[in-house]
């Protein structure tokens, strides 16, 4: 074989492989998106709840971010971001050696979802629950709490 088929075939090959990973990348995304309907339903419902003035969210396909706040104090300010549970799978060889410059990840569905939250001024903890019933239930309480304290401090 000569050498200008031998690159062409190679060349191919590599490109089959990147439309596998874009591929995969494509199913894990609405694979990611149909996990989070229901919970994204369930957060704009709790967000409509509470006054404009209290609350503030991003709520994207595959993942949201929830925010009370009373105006531009921090200290009683929390939030949470929220998404679909994922691991990244940094050592596995799917296709091809992993290179660094070509910035390829391999992502994998992991049951239940993970909470990043945020306390006043930068406090964080990772949580991670099985249901979108835990995940409701622990930012509820929260907010419940903080909501109840700024109308509180508004009234007073």
């Amino acid at each position: 074989m000569d050498p200008k088929e031998e690159i062409q075939k190679l060349i191919q090959t590599e490109m089959e492989n990147w439309q596998n990973y874009d591929k995969k990348n494509e199913d894990f995304r609405v694979s990611q998106t149909v996990r989070f309907q229901p919970l994204q339903n369930l957060l704009k419902e709790l967000v409509a709840s509470i006054e404009p003035e209290y609350i503030t969210a991003d709520i994207l396909e595959t993942r949201a971010t929830v925010e009370v706040k009373n105006g531009d104090e921090n200290v009683s300010r929390m939030s949470w971001e929220i998404e679909p549970n994922f691991k990244i799978l940094e050592d596995k060889k799917e296709y091809w050696s992993p290179n660094l410059w070509q910035k390829k990840v391999n992502l994998d569905e992991a049951p239940g979802f993970k909470v990043k939250e945020t306390r006043g001024e930068g406090s964080q903890r990772a949580l991670e629950f099985e249901t979108e019933g835990e995940v409701i239930l622990c930012i509820v309480q929260e907010i419940a709490k903080r909501v109840a304290f700024y109308r509180h401090k508004k009234n007073v």
